[in-house]
């Protein structure tokens, strides 16, 4: 099941006091398939055929039986039984689609769509850039000049840039890469990493590493002096992020770089969600390896890339040809690649001026919440904060809920991190720096160029009839509590 029904799930659960056990997820599982495959919701014989549930058995585990089967993963059905109400329902008389969660994808670009099409309608465009003819040197050049592309957006040589399958197999390869040269050591991170980070560490952790997990201060930033109070004599490597996927806080890399350059400690910089948004220079800033991704830039999903600096060495994860210099074997993915160098060139060209207009969208944004939500809080920093994000926390909500009702209206925003999209526990994230989830449920809006006033505008005509909606449903639930 997608993310959205899994939220649904799980805001149905709640607001009818109902633990989910295996049991509901199976049925709900099944009936969600078959809806897909069928476009019409399955009988009570399907559902005992495949899951050995009876129609009893479905009555005791659901509020209203099938019913409830139903309508908690999206079959239309004419009626319900229920009262229960899982998001706010609201007549929008002109709707709109909205999409403000840039930090957990964005759309294609025109001129890289354009491209892509020249691209596949090439005749000679399939070659393979390893093979010793014309069209394998053809696409050999296209990578080559990718490479110089995503390289000059950093300021370093291309030869130090090799292109991935995502941003989060070059986090892998950077800690894993780094870590398999050693036979065990210390490594330095932070609580609120992204998960390709974090899991990757818990990985290292039952092999035997130790690792430091530095937390962050209540509004998301983090002090360069821990990270030098934490590296130890067996240090191996400091890997902290660029910008939190989440809150949006920037970390002070140029500060962190200088403590691990003299103490020799190697020192990767998660920078998927900065790539494009603000400068980054790694040889000015001490980092030995860097990592991105192209579907953050408006370029397609499946393609990402990792600077490594010329003092380290790393082990390669995937094991095969000698494609990017033997740093990662496969075929590479030569549209995808151009695809992404066409990105990191239009975006490290606009940066000033997109930056500018984002901060625009945002200042407009946080006007009229103060104006309409006035006691809504923003999690994370203001001051060091990519200039796109926003973090919100509604008084008196549930955060599932709130997502459930904005995409109601057609407007797409994430209560998290897109990684762990549809889950009910809380983030790491906003767990880490404290945010009291009990009475606010937190929201992150992502802008993009694509983006604009009227927009937002759109969402703000309206959050005062969800919220109202919500707000009831939460004062019911404490007094049936």
């Amino acid at each position: 099941m997608h993310s959205l029904v899994k939220t649904r799930i799980y805001q149905m659960a709640k607001s009818t006091g109902t633990a989910l056990t295996p049991a509901h997820m199976s049925v709900l599982e099944y009936a969600w398939d078959y809806y897909r495959k069928r476009r019409v919701g399955p009988l009570f014989n399907n559902i005992r055929r495949k899951t050995g549930l009876t129609r009893d058995d479905i009555g005791s585990l659901f509020p209203n039986g099938l019913s409830s089967v139903y309508t908690w993963v999206g079959i239309p059905i004419q009626s319900t039984k229920a009262g229960c109400k899982p998001m706010a329902l609201i007549e929008v008389e002109n709707p709109r689609e909205v999409y403000f969660d840039n930090n957990a994808t964005t759309p294609l670009r025109k001129e890289i769509a354009g491209a892509l099409v020249t691209f596949f309608e090439d005749q000679r465009s399939f070659g393979n850039p390893s093979s010793s003819y014309t069209v394998g040197g053809q696409a050999y050049d296209v990578i080559d000049q990718a490479r110089r592309s995503v390289a000059a957006c950093l300021a370093v040589n291309p030869d130090d840039i090799f292109f991935t399958g995502s941003g989060s197999e070059a986090n892998n390869l950077a800690i894993k890469g780094i870590a398999a040269r050693y036979d065990g050591g210390h490594i330095v991170s932070t609580n609120v990493e992204h998960p390709s980070v974090l899991k990757t560490l818990k990985h290292l952790e039952s092999r035997g590493f130790d690792i430091t997990y530095l937390p962050v201060a209540g509004d998301g930033t983090l002090a360069a002096s821990a990270v030098a109070d934490a590296i130890r004599a067996d240090t191996i490597l400091v890997s902290v992020m660029a910008a939190n996927n989440e809150i949006g806080t920037l970390f002070p890399i140029a500060e962190i770089g200088a403590i691990c350059r003299a103490r020799n400690v190697p020192f990767h910089v998660d920078a998927v969600q900065a790539f494009g948004k603000i400068a980054l220079s790694p040889k000015e800033s001490g980092i030995d390896v860097l990592t991105l991704s192209g579907h953050k830039i408006n370029a397609p999903k499946g393609v990402g890339a990792i600077y490594i600096g010329e003092s380290v060495e790393l082990d390669p994860l995937i094991h095969g040809g000698s494609q990017e210099a033997g740093v990662r074997a496969g075929t590479e993915n030569v549209a995808g690649i151009m695809a992404l160098g066409l990105a990191a060139k239009l975006t490290c060209a606009e940066m000033e001026e997109s930056d500018s207009y984002l901060h625009s969208l945002r200042d407009h944004f946080l006007g009229r919440l103060r104006q309409i939500v006035p006691d809504a809080i923003v999690n994370g920093s203001m001051e060091h904060r990519l200039p796109h994000n926003l973090s919100i926390g509604f008084p008196d909500v549930d955060s599932g809920s709130m997502l459930l009702s904005f995409n109601q209206i057609g407007i797409s925003v994430s209560a998290g991190s897109a990684c762990s999209a549809g889950d009910e526990n809380i983030s790491h994230v906003i767990q880490a720096i404290g945010t009291d989830s009990d009475h606010f449920g937190t929201i992150r809006f992502s802008f993009g160029t694509q983006n604009s006033v009227e927009e937002i505008d759109y969402l703000f005509e309206h959050i005062p009839a969800i919220l109202a909606q919500l707000q009831e449903n939460t004062a019911d639930q404490r007094r049936i509590a």
